[in-house]
Order: C-alpha cells, then sequence, then structure tokens
C-alpha cells in the first residue's frame, strides 16, 4: 500500500572529525585544555600556600636567630666566654708542658741546696742545661770554697766565676753548665 520509508532519529555524533581549524581548536580547548587548566590551577593554588607555610618557617626560624645572636651579644656572656676560652688554651698548656717538658725541679733544688748559707743568692736562671747564678758575699774565702766545691763536682762542666769587690762585699758571677744524668 503505501510505501513509505521509515525515518529514524540517529542521537549519535557524526564519527568524522570537523576539518576546519576552528573546529580542531574548538574541540581540543574544551576537552583537553580543560583538565590542563586545572591541573595548572591546582599546582599555582598549592605553591601559593606552600609560600605562607615557608614563609612562617623562615619568619621562626629568623626570631629564633635572633634571639640567640642578642643572648650571646650580652656583655657578661662574652665576658665568660673570653675567660672560658683563657681556661681552655691555659689547660692546653698545661698539658703540652707536662706531656713534653723535661722536669727541671730535682736540678733546681740540688743547685740551690748546694749554696752555702754564708753566701746570699741575688738571682738564679736555669735556660737549658746552663746555670746563671748571682751571689753577694762578704767573705771571700766562703766564695772560693763554694768556687772549688763547684768545680770538683762531677755533674757540672764550664765552671766560670767572675768576682767584684764593691766595699766591704763580693759581687759573684757564677755561670756553668750541668752534665745530662
Amino acid at each position: 500500500m503505501f510505501n513509505e520509508k521509515r525515518k529514524s532519529i540517529n542521537f549519535l555524533d557524526p564519527v568524522a572529525s570537523p576539518g576546519d581549524v576552528w573546529e580542531n581548536a574548538y574541540v581540543w580547548l574544551f576537552n583537553i585544555g580543560k583538565y590542563l587548566l586545572l591541573v595548572v590551577e591546582i599546582v599555582v593554588l598549592g605553591v601559593f600556600f606552600a609560600r605562607f607555610i615557608l614563609d612562617r618557617t623562615n619568619n621562626d626560624l629568623t626570631e629564633s636567630i635572633n634571639d640567640k645572636v642578642t643572648l650571646l651579644s650580652n656583655e657578661a656572656w662574652t665576658q665568660n666566654a673570653v675567660k672560658f676560652e683563657n681556661y681552655q688554651k691555659l689547660l692546653i698548656d698545661a698539658k703540652r708542658i707536662r706531656e713534653g717538658q723535661e722536669q727541671k725541679s730535682s736540678i733546681v733544688s740540688e743547685i740551690l741546696s748546694g749554696v752555702p748559707s754564708a753566701l746570699h743568692l741575688k738571682t738564679f736562671s736555669l735556660s737549658e742545661r746552663r746555670v746563671s747564678l748571682h751571689i753577694v758575699s762578704s767573705s771571700l774565702g766562703t766564695v772560693k770554697n763554694y768556687e772549688f766545691a763547684l768545680k770538683q763536682n762531677i755533674k757540672y762542666s764550664d765552671v766560670s766565676f767572675n768576682i767584684t769587690k764593691k766595699s766591704e762585699t763580693y759581687e759573684v758571677r757564677v755561670s756553668f753548665q750541668v752534665k745530662e744524668s
């Protein structure tokens, strides 16, 4: 009877891609570009809020450092720091002397006990193994006896005496070398 064509409704978009540049840009912008824009906005917001956090941390550190600088620049603290630094150096020097220096107290004791009581010792010096004495006496005989005793002692070498008379006293300069034991 009737020869009618059936009409159908097709709700699907055409499969073919658009051919115009503007149509391509429009499709890219609304399909891919919107997601790129969202990602960029999320990154920017993350950096923005991270900046607040990092600035707060930086300000806290700056305040902490300034507080410590104020504390360390206090006059009493500075004086104590210098004092303790000097103590430290003194202890290091004492340790170095204790470990590396030869003990000469026995040599000094022996030399001083060998000086007769009639002789008055004015100065005494011991450098390396060289001894120098400045003695004052009113008796030349006591000086001669001391000179003889030093020259006979096998612990001493290169003994020299320089005697000068001043009014009623004798000033004697003695120098000698202490031998290694």
